[in-house]
């Protein structure tokens, strides 16, 4: 589509004006002058009389115009330069000087017209993002607003341009209100969410607020009551007359670890005895004062009294005489004729016999938090290793099987008991605390002793069983995000240990899961648990475990197998 302003292809004379087809309402005759500016005629052709001449002339439109069309060929890019504008142009126009139209020969007006407004269009959108379409075209109609005249000769006298991304474009901004819509949804569900998570943390201090007054108006209640384990189970049967069974099987089970007590210390005493008796340094007529004033009552028949009272203690006993001998170390060494299943020889000299060698062997290592935190349990978990001593001391058969070590942490890591067969010449190592608590210090110290002595013990028996580490937290690690790793370096070995990882302190489940090898090998103190006592409980389940360690191992073969003692509990199992 052309708009033509010129509308003769060549000069004609004057007098052939009015020969030319569809003259518009008004036009303009522009005659050449040789050597002069263009002289114009302007011609109203409705009623004029065209008169004869033949001067040479041009005929230029004077009337108005109006033409609508689209950017299509020209990209009017945005302020990003990543996505265009779509602009379309209602513009309308005329020639106000003839002379210039001849002069430049513009023969089509649109190419003149549409390269200004396109040009000025560009520079306009350049200037406005994408999502600014409305006010980039406010903006380049006022610029338009007034008549504009252009040096080809033609007027501008009307242009309104509307203005908006083209389909890429449009899709875009589609595209980013929806996730600015999706962004302010998530914005309220996460207010919803946390206006309930403080609604539900609220309604949860009222139900604790409630919890903590009833525990105390129990304890209030039972201040002036006798609180020994026998009292408990009265009054938990009477607050649950159903759970008479399990009442009864609890206080059986209190009944049978106080006799193991009983039974381990008197056995100790009863090992005493015996080596101040062979040694000389007690006498026969000694041993009535020796039972009542020195060692204490004891029942009849048991421990110390069935030492003392034993059938031959009215016979002679040839004792090797002679000054006394140092005594043993008070783990209560006594010598090695007591550490065999064998009787003591009383009277003569003849060796108790040599028991067999075991088929295989497992090195133990006992790892103790001697941190600030277990100030409470630190004489308990002295008193443990001695009770560990004597049951080792009481079955040479399994001793002979076992190695222990001992190994305690705090800051650092240092090994009180070297990996030894325990006897009663072993001695025991004292704790104290210290402070800090850091858990990769002792896993670095295993990972270069366990493979060291394993190869050690390689060499001295044909049978080496994994070996099995005892680990004890009380206190919370310092280095949370560090002592991962040198678990893993030390699992990654050839001789890479079980794990029995054991939980007292507060708040240790997540420490005993992550350092136990296996979810079965971990145990933690019942909630409420005095640290004491779990300590003891401790004591317990090491005993327990080194008697199925030692009499497995001693027929070829490891078996690891846990029995939580009362106050201890599995983690894999919720409270």
């Amino acid at each position: 589509m052309t708009v033509s302003l010129i509308l003769n292809d060549r000069v004609i004379a004057r007098g052939r004006v009015g020969d030319l087809p569809d003259l518009p309402p008004a036009v303009a005759i522009v005659y050449p002058v040789e050597g002069r500016p263009f002289e114009v005629e302007t011609v109203r052709t409705f009623g004029q009389r065209w008169f004869g001449g033949g001067r040479p002339c041009h005929v230029v439109d004077l009337s108005d115009h109006r033409r609508q069309a689209a950017v299509t060929r020209t990209p009017l890019t945005c302020k990003d330069g990543g996505h265009r504008f779509r602009a379309t142009i209602d513009v309308g126009f005329r020639v106000h000087d003839p002379a210039l139209v001849v002069a430049k020969n513009v023969r089509d007006a649109l190419p003149v017209v549409y390269g200004y407004l396109t040009d000025r269009i560009r520079l306009c959108a350049a200037q406005f993002a994408i999502t600014e379409a409305m006010a980039a075209q406010l903006r380049i109609n006022q610029e338009l607003a007034g008549e504009i005249r252009l040096p080809e000769g033609v007027t501008i006298y009307h242009c309104k341009v509307q203005m908006e991304p083209d389909d890429a474009a449009a899709r875009h901004i589609q595209e980013l209100a929806e996730a600015q819509r999706r962004a302010r949804l998530s914005v309220h569900a996460h207010e919803a969410r946390v206006g309930e998570a403080r609604s539900d943390e609220y309604v949860e201090d009222i139900r604790a607020e409630g919890r903590r007054r009833r525990q105390e108006a129990e304890r209030a209640v039972l201040s002036g009551t006798r609180l020994d384990f026998e009292s408990l189970i009265r009054e938990h049967l009477v607050r649950h007359p159903d759970e008479t069974v399990h009442a009864l099987e609890l206080l059986a089970r209190v009944r049978e670890a106080e006799a193991t007590q009983h039974e381990l210390r008197d056995e100790r005493h009863a090992a005493m005895v015996k080596y101040l008796i062979e040694q000389g340094v007690v006498r026969e007529v000694d041993l009535p004062g020796l039972r009542q004033g020195v060692l204490g009552p004891s029942a009849s028949g048991t421990g110390i009294a069935g030492v003392l009272e034993r059938p031959d203690a009215g016979q002679a006993a040839s004792f090797v005489t002679g000054t006394a001998p140092r005594g043993p170390d008070f783990s209560g060494a006594p010598p090695a004729a007591v550490q065999g299943d064998a009787p003591v020889q009383w009277g003569g000299s003849t060796p108790a016999p040599v028991a067999a060698p075991p088929s295989g062997l497992v090195p133990v290592y006992v790892v103790l938090d001697t941190s600030t935190a277990a100030a409470g349990c630190i004489t308990d978990l002295g008193n443990a290793l001695r009770s560990v001593q004597t049951l080792l001391a009481n079955s040479p058969d399994v001793a002979a099987a076992v190695r222990l070590s001992v190994i305690t942490y705090a800051d650092g890591a240092d090994v009180v008991l070297p990996l030894t067969e325990v006897s009663w010449r072993t001695g025991v190592p004292g704790l104290s605390t210290a402070p800090g608590c850091r858990y990769r210090p002792v896993l670095r110290r295993l990972h270069n002793l366990v493979p060291l002595e394993t190869e050690r013990l390689k060499q001295q028996v044909p049978r080496v069983l994994r070996p099995v580490v005892f680990f004890l937290a009380v206190g919370q690690a310092e280095d949370d995000a560090e002592w991962p790793a040198a678990r893993a370096e030390l699992m990654a070995h050839h001789y890479f240990p079980h794990i029995v990882a054991c939980g007292i302190g507060e708040g240790r489940v997540r420490a005993v899961q992550r350092m136990a090898t296996r979810p079965e090998l971990g145990v933690v103190a019942v909630e409420g648990a005095d640290l004491a006592q779990s300590a003891v409980q401790f004591s317990v389940l090491v005993q327990q475990t080194l008697l199925h360690l030692g009499r497995s191992a001693l027929a070829g073969r490891m078996e690891l197998r846990l029995e939580c003692p009362q106050g201890l509990r599995p983690v894999a199992v919720e409270q």
